[in-house]
């Protein structure tokens, strides 16, 4: 058994997925884990494993040094390319403006390890250092032990769910979405989490407040097909498939933009569709909208898929990553 602190800002979705998640299937293994966050005063306990999640804050590094200099296994955790972040993001100021970007660069050449979510972003940060790839993964207990039923009726809700940085994303469909409504009375459009529509006005777009993380599979439930929108650009490259893994995990059916991550979870036409323009968008969607059977399908086979990256199944990448069982 080893004693694992894990360090993050505060209790956000990002903290839930790379803190909470592998962490809670850690402890189930026997070891002793903690989650502290920077938005209390930190106090790391002498651990064996310590995990800095996006550390950026003034006073992390002397923390990392703290760490090492008791023979911990420092770690630090990034899941996004925080070098190219579009000045549209709420984090840009802050990460690129500021000394932020300095720390975060002192905290990586401090550690012993620097774990990430994907190939991609291992890539694009190896001018800095070599980089494992931990994906992101879901914490099976938190989510239905079946997927959703497909609900009786015509009527269909197809839906959106993320963050408030995600508007230029969304953009990237507003041509199809726009199609979509003056085509099909049956059809709602529901955006979840940004606050906004990012469609021209209609009586069948509908905004929705986001929800704390442990609502969030309820949420997801509401709806018949998902949209999974990446704008293109070199930040989005790193992004991981976590939004396809929640959705499939709740049995919709999704479309998806042509990205190499989506790529290699979907399989076209099986378990989702990807999509590389408008005319891809309007093709895909109109054919899970017109055709039940295939939404039944495509859901069950999306399900199929999630339950191979829930993170009890894959908890030993992180045990071999810490030199857990070596």
């Amino acid at each position: 058994m080893l004693r694992i602190t894990y360090v993050a800002e505060s209790p956000n979705a990002c903290a839930w997925y790379r803190c909470y998640t592998p962490g809670s299937a850690l402890e189930r293994r026997g070891h002793d884990v903690s989650l502290e966050y920077l938005s209390t005063p930190l106090r790391v306990r002498k651990s064996d494993v310590v995990v800095f999640l996006r550390p950026a804050r003034q006073g992390i590094l002397g923390a990392i040094r703290s760490a090492n200099q008791q023979g911990a296994l420092t770690v630090v955790d990034i899941d996004d390319d925080l070098w190219r972040i579009h000045p549209s993001n709420p984090s840009y100021r802050y990460l690129m403006q500021g000394p932020a970007r300095q720390v975060l660069e002192a905290c990586i050449r401090e550690a012993k390890l620097v774990t990430v979510t994907t190939r991609e972003l291992a890539e694009s940060i190896k001018h800095l250092t070599s980089a494992r790839v931990l994906s992101n993964m879901l914490p099976a207990e938190h989510w239905p032990d079946s997927p959703r039923r497909p609900r009786d009726g015509t009527a269909l809700t197809l839906g959106w769910a993320g963050g408030s940085s995600h508007l230029m994303d969304l953009q990237v469909i507003s041509g199809a979405v726009e199609t979509l409504l003056g085509q099909y009375d049956q059809l709602e459009v529901v955006v979840a989490g940004l606050g906004m529509s990012p469609f021209a006005p209609h009586e069948r777009v509908k905004v929705a407040p986001g929800v704390p993380i442990e609502e969030y599979p309820g949420l997801l439930g509401q709806f018949d097909i998902a949209v999974a929108p990446v704008e293109d650009s070199v930040f989005n490259t790193s992004k991981s498939d976590l939004k396809l893994l929640e959705y499939s995990m709740m049995g919709i059916p999704t479309v998806a933009s042509k990205t190499v991550t989506y790529g290699r979870s979907i399989r076209q036409g099986e378990n989702g569709f990807l999509a590389g323009n408008t005319k891809d968008w309007l093709k895909y969607l109109r054919r899970i909208i017109e055709d039940p059977d295939l939404r039944v399908c495509m859901g069950a086979k999306a399900r199929e898929f999630a339950e191979t990256r829930t993170i009890d199944k894959n908890i030993h990448l992180w045990e071999k990553a810490y030199g857990i069982g070596s």
